[in-house]
């Protein structure tokens, strides 16, 4: 499993709470290259960054908080819970990263070596959240050992090439809630606590 305080560490500074400057475009595009880079660098691996994709991922994404954030101020964690599962599907569905350079130290059977597109999307979104979580409520985040399982992999990307909200239900999973795979995108439709 990757190592999240490493990826947290190499988030670009910030004067701002985390929570804010994840919704400013050049902070955001920042940390998606200094967090594609790193993880290259961990998994062996080069990436391109496609900055058009990037940026219409980050403008779609930025839409459905706003149209889904919640009125009652007693779901504000919960729906801090739920925008990266957001951010995720934004980012499979325009997949601004391509890789250039074979992997040389990857491990045989693993996410990063099956999608390592996808395993940077994810890993990106994990750490933007677990920081917030960190600076906002103090909290922890808790990654559901499901996250190493290739076949949880090969299920996430059939079916995110199928629909992308399938992104958002993956995300939700690997934080160990149970998403309503109906409507995975949907904040007032949203998952159940396991």
């Amino acid at each position: 499993m990757f190592d999240l305080c490493q990826l947290i560490s190499h988030l670009p500074p910030t004067n701002k709470p985390l929570r804010i400057a994840a919704r400013q475009l050049h902070w955001f595009r920042t940390a998606f290259e200094a967090h594609a880079a790193l993880c290259g660098e961990l998994i062996g691996h080069r990436f391109q960054i496609d900055e058009l994709k990037l940026a219409r991922a980050f403008v779609r994404w930025l839409k459905n908080i706003e149209q889904q954030r919640p009125a009652n101020k007693t779901e504000r964690r919960e729906f801090f819970e739920f925008a990266p599962s957001l951010m995720l599907r934004e980012l499979i569905a325009e997949m601004p990263l391509r890789t250039t350079k074979s992997p040389q130290q990857v491990v045989q059977g693993s996410a990063p070596e099956f999608w390592p597109e996808g395993y940077v999307a994810t890993t990106f979104c994990l750490t933007v959240f677990a920081a917030t979580m960190d600076q906002e409520f103090h909290a922890k985040v808790e990654i559901d050992q499901m996250v190493d399982d290739l076949r949880s992999w090969w299920s996430f990307r059939e079916n995110a090439n199928e629909d992308t909200s399938y992104a958002a239900g993956f995300f939700q999973k690997v934080l160990g809630n149970e998403p309503n795979w109906s409507m995975p995108g949907n904040f007032s439709a949203r998952y159940r606590r396991t």
